[in-house]
This record gives structure tokens, sequence and C-alpha cells, in this order.
């Protein structure tokens, strides 16, 4: 075990529990790790594919795409988007994809099980928020932890949490939030794992007693008249500086163009500076990249101004909390590697082209 594993496992209660749901297997198809930024690149690639979701953490994608910034690139960008983080790592696993915008869980998941990549900037802390209808809310407010023993003594059923697919990011969040923060078996909720699309329809009509989601889903369910869920908890108050999404590009990417990875960096940071200063202009983007039929403008201004939606490039803030999630992802069965700073993150690039690099 490396020198930091006994003082991150302090931090965690040995609970055990089911799996997250997400087993990669090693392919080997992406090339083996090697030289950073600093190692000599081959000739660009004609095109490259990106994997993504169509979800808020993603917002510096969105900018980008909107912005035409992929095009300085040389290479054509080909964009793959999927319904969740775990599909998205099978694709990357299968050869199919040479970057991400992938969440931290099902990223760090596919490292520890041989997918050879690295993180190399964030893009949001903190995205997580628990939303919960009336009567759970209720159980909430004036019981704590216990709410979820007495909603079962009374409703005659465990509460149903509704989230994303086994292994994402949110999912991962719920069960850490259950089992490490309020020190309750997992067994005391019942957990429901859904497409962004399925997850907001099941929490807005009430199918689901609650839920542990990302913008703009709150938003959204605060803004819907006919749901009575709203958010009652946000990553902030679970785990402070909890990392979200992240720009992991393969390490064959990495070790035959530095170059090109370097370049990708700068437009990221470029990306996070634009939403800082341009906010409903970057909110504007999203909704075109997503469909306004699904991200309202009007929604996604809001959403934006929420506690969830702190985005940042700076993976040097994002290294602690990342590896008490691999810690996590250890007792869950998800994965059986003891994951390093430098196994996970190369902040060669970041560094480079930061004002402070």
């Amino acid at each position: 075990m490396h020198s930091n594993g006994l003082s991150r496992r302090s931090l965690l209660k040995r609970t055990g529990g089911a799996a997250a749901g997400l087993s990669v297997g090693t392919t080997g198809c992406l090339g083996e790790s090697g030289a950073g930024a600093g190692a000599g690149g081959s000739s660009a690639p004609d095109s490259l594919t990106l994997g993504t979701l169509d979800v808020f953490p993603m917002m510096q994608y969105f900018v980008i795409e909107q912005q035409g910034w992929y095009d300085e690139l040389g290479p054509d960008i080909e964009v793959k988007s999927f319904g969740g983080g775990p599909p998205l790592v099978q694709a990357y696993a299968s050869g199919d994809i040479d970057f991400a915008y992938v969440g931290i869980s099902p990223g760090t998941v596919a490292i520890a099980n041989g997918i050879a990549s690295k993180v190399v900037a964030a893009n949001v802390l903190e995205p997580n928020v628990m939303v919960g209808g009336a009567t759970f809310r209720s159980y909430w407010a004036d019981h704590g932890p216990d709410a979820f023993r007495r909603f079962r003594e009374a409703e005659g059923r465990k509460p149903r949490f509704a989230t994303l697919p086994a292994g994402s990011t949110p999912d991962v969040f719920l069960r850490y939030w259950i089992t490490e923060t309020l020190g309750l078996d997992l067994d005391v909720i019942e957990i429901v794992g859904q497409s962004p699309s399925a997850l907001r329809s099941t929490l807005s009509s009430g199918q689901a007693d609650a839920g542990s989601v990302i913008e703009p889903i709150p938003t959204a369910l605060e803004a819907d008249p006919d749901s009575d869920m709203d958010p009652f908890r946000y990553a902030g108050e679970i785990m402070p500086g909890q990392p979200g999404a992240v720009l992991q590009p393969s390490q064959a990417l990495i070790d035959e163009q530095p170059d090109l990875v370097r370049r990708l960096v700068e437009i990221h940071v470029r990306a996070t500076e634009f939403i800082q200063r341009n906010r409903a202009q970057a909110v504007g983007m999203a909704s075109e990249v997503i469909g306004s039929d699904i991200l309202s403008t009007e929604v996604a201004e809001r959403a934006i101004e929420s506690p969830a939606s702190n985005f940042v490039s700076d993976p040097h803030r994002i290294v602690d909390k990342t590896l008490v999630y691999n810690d996590f992802h250890q007792q869950l069965d998800s994965v059986d590697t003891d994951l390093t700073a430098d196994d996970v993150f190369d902040h060669s690039f970041y560094d480079e082209v930061s004002d402070g690099g």
C-alpha cells in the first residue's frame, strides 16, 4: 500500500456494501504509460474521438463546441455522447474514444481497472445535490439520519432514491453519503439508477421519494409547479471539495501527442474562464447543444447560479477527495487497486498553460 493509504482510509469506516456496478477489464488497446508533456510527439492524427455526456458538469465542452475552438486543434473532433459514465468507460475500454469528459467516479474506476488514461483538468466542484419530495423532506427535517428508519416504520417501505446509473458519480456519492457521512447501512434505502432524462421524469412525477442528482435537474424540479421535489442537501455540506467531472485523455494520446493534449487543456481553461465571466452566455451554449426542449435557457440560467455550479480547471484542487473516492470504490468492491495521485493525475499540462504554471 502506498504511503497515503492509511491516512486516507482513516476518513472512512469499513462498511462493505454492494458493488457500484462498474467493472472494466484491462484491454491495453490505448497504449502503455509513458512520457508526459515533455515527450516529443508524432505527427498529428487526422481525427480524434471525444466521449462525453450531455449533462451540466460538461459545461466546458459545450462552450468549446459552440465557440468552435476544437477547429484550432487540427484534427477533426468526432463527438460521441453517452447516457452515463459507465457506458462511456466501456467505449474507452474498447478503444473507441481518445479523450473524455467524464465523471470522476467512473473515470477513476476506469484507471483502477487498467484503462490507461489520466485526469488533466477538473470541470466542477461539489456538483451533487440531494433532492427530496415533501414527505421525505419532512422526515429529514424532523429526524435527520433517523429519517430513513422513521420513514420505513410509518410508510411500510424503504425510501426510494433515484439517481444516475450504478457507478456514476451521483450514484457513488449517494452511497458515500448514506454509509460514510450518516453511518448507516446501505439497505436503509432502495436505489434506482436511470438515464438523466428518465431520472428527471421519475423525480418530477413522484415515482421516487428522493434522489441524488446534478444540475440542471434540481433547478428544473424547483421550477416545476407540479413537483414537490426540492433540494435539501448540497455536496458542499457532505464532502467539501467533492470532485465532479474531468477532462481525461488516453495515455496513448498523452504519450504520442503531448502538444495536442496541452492545447486541449488550454482551450479547457479558456472555456472555464469564459463560463466564469459570461455565465448566461455559457448556459445558452449548453442549451443549444443539449436541446432547448430538454434544457430551456430559463432553467439553465437559474441552474448556473446554483451552489452546485462551481466551474474550475485546476486538477490539484480535486486530488485528495478523488483518492477518497478510490478508497470508497474499494469498499464497494468496484476495484481492488489502491491508486496514488500519480496514477490518476498528470498536472503538467495544466501547470504549463495556467497563469501560475
